[in-house]
C-alpha cells in the first residue's frame, strides 16, 4: 500500500513538472535550426545566400506582440538575405481583442530587414472572420510580398520564389503553381501545409518550405496530433531522391493554438544556406 502511494505520489509531481514546463517553459523557449543546402542551380557568384523562415506565430494573449519582437530580434541578429514567413499570423481573428491595434503587429513585422525581399504565403488560420483581410493589411504593410499562387523571381541569384494559397481554405491551384517554376531557376515553394508537397515532387521544385504542424506541439506517448496535412512530414528536414533532389522542411512554428503548451517541440527560427554545388 506504501508502494502504490508513493507511485501516485511520484505520477502526481511528475504530471505538475511536465505541465509547467509544457505551459510556461518551452512556448518561451526559442532556438535557431540551421541547414545548408547545395545546389547546381544557385549562382556560383552569390552562394552562400542566407534564407531565415518563421511560421505559426498564433499571435494571441499567449504568443503576444512582445514575444513577437522578441522573434523579429533574434531574425535581424543572424543578418538574412530572405525571410519567409509561412503563415498562420493569427490564431483566432474573430475572437482576437486587439483588433484595433493591428498596426502593432505590422510595426514589428517590418522591423525585418532582408536586403533581397520579404515573403509570405496564407495559413488555414489566416482565412476566416474577415482574417484574410487583416492578414494581407498586415503583411503588405510590414513589407512582405504576399504570394497567392504566384511567384517573384530574385534573377540575379537565379531564385524563383513560389508562393502557394492554403491548401485547407484557400484554393489549392496545381496547375499555377507547376507554370511557375522554372527548370533553369532554384525553385522554392511556400506552403502552409507540408503533406501537398508530394503534388509537386515530378516537377522543377528544388526547395519546399512549410510549417502547420508545430511538431506536434505536445509530444507524450498517448498524445502525439498532427493536423491534417501534415501526417507524412511532421518536423525538420526531409529529403527526396527524385531527379531534382528535392528537399522539403517543416517549420514546428513559434506559437500555440488549441493548449496553450508545448511539449518537445520548441518554437525555432530555421536559417537555411543556400551554397553552389558546383
Amino acid at each position: 500500500m506504501k508502494l502504490f502511494s508513493k507511485l501516485i505520489g511520484l505520477l502526481i509531481l511528475a504530471s505538475i513538472i511536465i505541465y509547467t514546463y509544457a505551459r510556461e517553459i518551452e512556448p518561451a523557449l526559442l532556438t535557431i535550426k540551421y541547414e545548408n543546402i547545395y545546389s547546381n542551380y544557385i549562382n556560383d557568384e552569390n552562394d552562400n545566400i542566407k534564407i531565415i523562415q518563421f511560421s505559426d506565430t498564433h499571435i494571441s494573449e499567449f504568443f503576444d506582440v512582445e514575444n513577437l519582437k522578441k522573434a523579429v530580434n533574434k531574425i535581424n541578429n543572424q543578418n538574412p538575405h530572405i525571410v519567409f514567413f509561412t503563415g498562420d499570423l493569427i490564431d483566432e481573428y474573430n475572437e482576437y481583442d486587439n483588433k484595433e491595434n493591428l498596426h502593432e503587429i505590422w510595426e514589428v513585422l517590418n522591423e525585418i530587414n532582408a536586403p533581397l525581399g520579404k515573403y509570405a504565403v496564407f495559413g488555414n488560420h489566416d482565412y476566416g472572420g474577415g482574417a484574410e483581410r487583416a492578414y494581407k493589411q498586415i503583411m503588405e504593410n510590414s513589407g512582405f510580398l504576399l504570394l497567392l499562387n504566384e511567384n517573384a523571381k530574385i534573377e540575379a541569384y537565379n531564385i524563383n520564389i513560389i508562393g502557394m494559397d492554403d491548401s485547407i481554405f484557400g484554393t489549392l491551384d496545381k496547375e499555377a503553381i507547376v507554370s511557375s517554376l522554372d527548370e533553369d531557376y532554384f525553385n522554392i515553394i511556400l506552403s502552409h501545409e507540408p503533406d501537398v508537397a508530394e503534388y509537386f515532387l515530378e516537377y522543377d521544385a528544388d526547395l519546399f518550405l512549410t510549417g502547420h504542424s508545430h511538431g506536434g506541439q505536445i509530444n507524450l506517448p498517448l498524445i502525439n496530433y498532427t493536423p491534417p496535412l501534415a501526417q507524412k512530414y511532421v518536423r525538420g528536414m526531409y529529403e527526396v531522391h527524385n531527379y531534382r533532389q528535392t528537399k522539403i522542411y517543416v517549420n514546428v512554428g513559434l506559437g500555440t493554438s488549441q493548449i496553450p503548451m508545448r511539449f518537445m517541440a520548441t518554437p525555432e527560427l530555421t536559417v537555411i544556406t543556400l551554397k553552389d554545388a558546383k
